[in-house]
């Protein structure tokens, strides 16, 4: 009996519990509520004394809600109410750290047509730019091999063999951009990348199908020039840089099938690690363009971009390695590759007073 009255009043703590913390949770909504409502009001009550030329008691009504309490486009019209009732005041001082601190709060502001002339000279006696942004991209690729010098064990003169993409790769990584001028930004990406293609080769006894799988880490830094469209959600740009790939893995999977006649089985192997075959290195020119549409301090973009391989893939003196098991030998070849990707561009900024 004990061990239940024990029992009962355990539970009747919880419950206890609970009620105080969701009566405490609807308390403070409510006081947030009512915070946010108290401050709306004061906003208009500011308002109508700044129209009725009555500036004395209007900072002390904004800037507790300024600190706590305004968001948004009502904080906007805050600070702007702000530092016109300064300037009005002739208090140049306070005017200009209130507009600092606008700018740092809104740093894409444009000014309106309805914005008074003290508060666009103002606005105008300042610099506010993107010092530098970071972004994440992530997409798909297409690989294209560009042969270097063909090799066979056989006469060249009838090679037959031929590359193709097999499937999407992919790609994902970051961006660091650091901006230059209105125009033109320098960026920096680290990106891991997935490429894949395959190769066909008919022999005079046999057939070959190879496909080749490789993982890397990218690192393209390019010079991206921006064209501003009249909407200014929107932008363009173009794109031009090298791009440098390390090599992390290569595998491949070869299936050899042999005349029938031949009376010899067919041979096929896959995820064979061949990245003693390949270079750790290889080089590429970048080419390419995009769209930007501008969110609240960044941009969502589409990117897409072209790298023409500049380098060797293959370690030349490894490229006999297959023959004896696969009768498949390396091509010197060059990778080229088509990049599809989206990402979010995150930028930050920095105000200062023009001099």
């Amino acid at each position: 009996m004990n061990y239940l009255i024990n029992c009962l009043k355990y539970f009747n703590r919880i419950y206890l519990i609970k009620a105080i913390i969701s009566l405490l949770f609807v308390v403070l909504s409510f006081t947030m509520y009512a915070q946010d409502d108290n401050c709306t009001f004061k906003l208009e009550e500011a308002q109508n004394l700044y129209e009725l030329g009555d500036l004395d008691s209007i900072p002390s009504m904004l800037n507790p809600c300024i600190e706590d309490g305004f968001s948004g486009e009502e904080l906007s019209r805050a600070y702007k109410l702000l530092i016109l009732t300064y300037l009005f005041e002739d208090n140049q001082e306070i005017a200009k750290y209130t507009m600092f601190n606008f700018l740092k709060n809104f740093p894409e502001y444009e000014i309106k047509a309805n914005d008074p002339v003290e508060f666009t000279y103002l606005y105008k006696s300042y610099h506010t730019l993107p010092l530098y942004s970071i972004g994440v991209l992530a997409g798909i690729n297409y690989s294209f091999i560009r042969i270097i010098e063909p090799y066979s064990v056989s006469n060249t003169n009838n090679y037959s063999g031929e590359y193709s993409y097999s499937g999407f790769g992919y790609q994902a990584g970051l961006q660091l951009k650091r901006y230059i001028n209105q125009n033109i930004e320098i960026n920096l990406d680290a990106i891991y990348t997935a490429k894949k293609f395959e190769y066909k080769l008919n022999q005079l006894d046999s057939k070959i199908e190879y496909k080749e799988d490789q993982l890397m880490f990218s690192f393209p830094l390019t010079g991206t020039y921006d064209f501003k469209l009249k909407n200014n959600k929107w932008s363009s740009f173009a794109r031009m840089g090298v791009n440098v790939d390390y090599l992390l893995s290569a595998t491949a999977n070869i299936k050899r099938t042999i005349d029938p006649d031949a009376s010899v089985d067919n041979i096929s192997s896959s995820d064979i690690d061949i990245l003693k075959d390949r270079n750790s290195l290889n080089i590429s020119a970048v080419v390419g363009g995009g769209i930007k549409y501008y969110v609240k301090k960044g941009y969502v973009m589409f990117d897409a971009r072209y790298h023409l391989g500049l380098t060797n893939n293959v370690v030349s003196e490894n490229r006999y390695n297959k023959w004896g098991n696969y009768h498949y030998v390396d091509d010197d070849f060059a990778m080229n590759n088509l990049f599809f990707s989206v990402g979010y561009v995150r930028s930050f900024y920095k105000t200062k007073q023009k001099k």
